[in-house]
Formats: C-alpha cells, structure tokens, sequence
C-alpha cells in the first residue's frame, strides 16, 4: 500500500499531463478527451486502488456537497445521459437539473447539507446514475467509516465538529488529475475553466452546440458562472 509521504506529486502531475497531451494529440475531439479524462482517472486510481474505503454502492451521504468540474467531464456525462435515457427520463432530469441549480446556485455545503439538496443524478435507489463516468472531484472523496459520515451529513443544527476519516491519498492523488487535465486543455487551447457539476451539465444536455464551441477553443457563455 502505497504512503502519501512517498508519493510524488510533482511527478505525478508532470507525467499525468504528458499523458492527456498525448492522448489529445494536439486536435482533440469527443473520442480522445473522453480518453484523456479515463486516463487521468486511471492514473490516480492506480496511486489508490489497493487502499481501504467504506464507500458502497448506494451511499449518498456526501452527494450534497459542490462539486466542481472540467468542461470536459460535462460533456461526457451530458453525453452519456443522452445516449442512455429514455427521452421521457430525460425531460424529468432536465427538469431537476434546472431546478436543482436554481435552488443551490449561492449555497454553501453547509446549507446544502441542511436542506438535504442532493445530487439530481442519484437514482431512485441513492446510487450514482452516472457513476462509470463520475466526475475526478467524486472519486476524490472517501470515508473510512459510514456511521462518520452518516452522522456528519445529517441535517441538523449543530455546534459539535463533525469530521469524516478519509483518504488524504486518494483526495490529493485525484485533485493532481483534475489540476493535470486542467493544464492538457489548457495547452491544446482549450477552456480549462471549471464549473458547478449540474450547471455544466445542464449546459451541454441543452446546448448540445457548445460541444462544437467547446472543442473548436471557444467559450462557452459566462453566464454560466453567474
């Protein structure tokens, strides 16, 4: 099991954006920054994946925190969502995505936690509608003890600090993967920028023009940040 102190990070981040360079090829397209965000994931899984966690499938207690994510990883979940759903299923999703990001838009993980505003992709069961292609930010975040979390992400008004044991590898290992794809887009001219999960999201299921815009160098509207 490999030990944050001997790891690397400068390393990592070198080498993990050597490889989205690669991978990109200088033209990107859809195909090749899908492979370019698996492969960012690949890469800090393998810094982790022998090393313990309590997350399983069908826990949601952490689904209500802001997620950031890169252009990119909208894209493919937007994506995905479309190539998987039924359009009816997709219509309601739509739907809560708006009203999701209209509902948290100015809220902190505080409030968010508070008025149990969890992720719109969660399926009826609590799981991860999106989950092969999750964001780098969700991989990042484990628990070592369930009962922790479920207690720190209870609703309540509390004064007690209420800490979750987690995996300081894996956050750092993933957060070298976002910052190294971050620096591939931006090297292939494209908009590095990241975004609010269910707002890029949203933006390419609605948008579907901006995958053109986005992958041509353009920018996307900064209403968006708004």
């Amino acid at each position: 099991m490999r030990d944050i102190d001997r790891w690397h990070e400068e390393e990592f981040r070198r080498l993990t954006t050597e490889k989205v360079l690669r991978l990109l090829d200088g033209t990107p397209t859809e195909a090749t920054l899908a492979a370019a965000v698996s492969g960012c994931a690949e890469e800090a899984e393998a810094i982790c994946s022998d090393r313990p966690m309590a997350c399983t499938a069908g826990c949601p207690y952490c689904c209500v925190l802001n997620v950031a994510i890169l252009l990119p990883e909208a894209m493919i979940i937007a994506q995905r969502l479309v190539e998987q759903t039924p359009q009816r299923e997709l219509d309601e999703l739509r739907k809560r995505l708006g009203q999701h990001r209209s509902w948290t838009r100015w809220m902190d993980d505080e409030e968010r936690i508070l008025k149990r505003m969890s992720c719109p992709l969660l399926d009826q069961y609590g799981a991860c509608g999106v989950h092969p292609v999750r964001p780098l930010a969700c991989r990042a975040i484990t628990s070592l003890d369930s009962e922790c979390c479920r207690e720190a992400f209870a609703p309540v008004v509390s004064d007690e600090d209420r800490l979750v044991p987690t995996d300081l590898l894996r956050k750092a290992a993933y957060d070298a993967a976002f910052t190294s794809l971050a620096a591939g887009l931006l090297s292939c001219g494209l908009d590095d920028r990241s975004i609010e999960l269910g707002t890029g999201v949203i933006a390419f299921l609605e948008n579907p023009e901006y995958r053109e815009l986005f992958l041509n160098g353009g920018k996307l509207p900064q209403d968006l940040w708004r």
